[in-house]
């Protein structure tokens, strides 16, 4: 019996996305080659030999977050076996947690971005389709993830308001300003077909190139602007409860990280006043 599939089906029958089936199918790999480097069968891994599952992630040259996601989605596997009655232990409890430091986002500064919305005046289409990604991600916080999967049907353009299908399954609303709807309203086809219909790494290829070209900054990606999205709200007094629900963060702890960016930047203020 293939469970590794049964899994997956189950993974789309729960409604997760393509992304996250494909993600968790990447992740299984690395359980079969080590299970495979144990001289065993995924099923019968023991709690004492998956002690050993960590460092053999490590000797893969995989960061810190990349095993902590692995290993999120191997225990997941495991979960599913065990309810499913294929196996009677799960040997993911062997698994020893490692701390991975939380860093500090990176953020691009509020000027540079009013510069690439206010004076980039687009040569063509795929330009143009680049100003709309950044500005509709800047505006509204959603993941690339989201925005790619946006359809008609979720737009309410009377009450300028988007139903997002987020992370996990969790649902919420964030509004959008009056240019935000232009660009919508431009897009918009109808109910059943996607806003931006590309592909996530064609997403990450225009945003990048834009901000290098235009902005002359390098390595800009969609999360820095969600990041940026969150920090420039709280630095304008926005409370950090309006930006946890606004982002879809499930744990306030998620939404803080942006507090220390915001602190820096009043910091900044304080000690210009105070030196100057």
């Amino acid at each position: 019996m293939n469970f590794e599939r049964e899994f997956i089906n189950h993974l789309v029958s729960s409604g997760k996305s393509d992304n996250t089936v494909k993600s968790y199918m990447y992740d299984l790999d690395y359980l079969k080659r080590f299970a495979e480097y144990m001289g065993k069968s995924p099923l019968s891994l023991s709690k004492e030999d998956m002690r050993y599952f960590i460092p053999f992630l490590q000797n893969n040259s995989l960061s810190p977050k990349s095993i902590e996601r692995i290993t999120s989605a191997i225990r997941k596997y495991y979960g599913f076996l065990v309810k499913r009655g294929y196996v009677h232990s799960d040997p993911t409890k062997g698994i020893q947690r490692i701390k991975k430091p939380k860093r500090v986002p990176r953020v691009v500064e509020k000027e540079k971005i009013f510069k690439i919305l206010k004076e980039w005046k687009p040569n063509n289409d795929e330009e143009t389709l680049a100003k709309d990604l950044i500005l509709v991600i800047y505006s509204t916080g959603m993941r690339i993830s989201e925005i790619l999967n946006l359809k008609g049907e979720d737009i309410n353009f009377e009450e300028r308001s988007i139903y997002i299908k987020g992370k996990g399954g969790k649902h919420r609303k964030v509004p959008f300003n009056d240019i935000t709807y232009t660009i919508l309203k431009r897009r918009f086809k109808d109910e059943r077909t996607r806003i931006f219909n590309i592909s996530r790494f064609k997403a990450y290829r225009l945003i990048k190139e834009a901000f290098e070209k235009y902005a002359g900054l390098s390595g800009v990606h969609p999360h820095i602007l969600r990041h940026s999205f969150a920090t420039h709200l709280l630095e304008n007094g926005a409370d950090i409860k309006t930006v946890q629900q606004l982002l879809g963060h499930s744990s306030l702890s998620s939404t803080e990280i942006y507090t220390r960016v915001s602190l820096r930047h009043i910091r900044k203020i304080y000690d210009e006043v105070w030196e100057g």
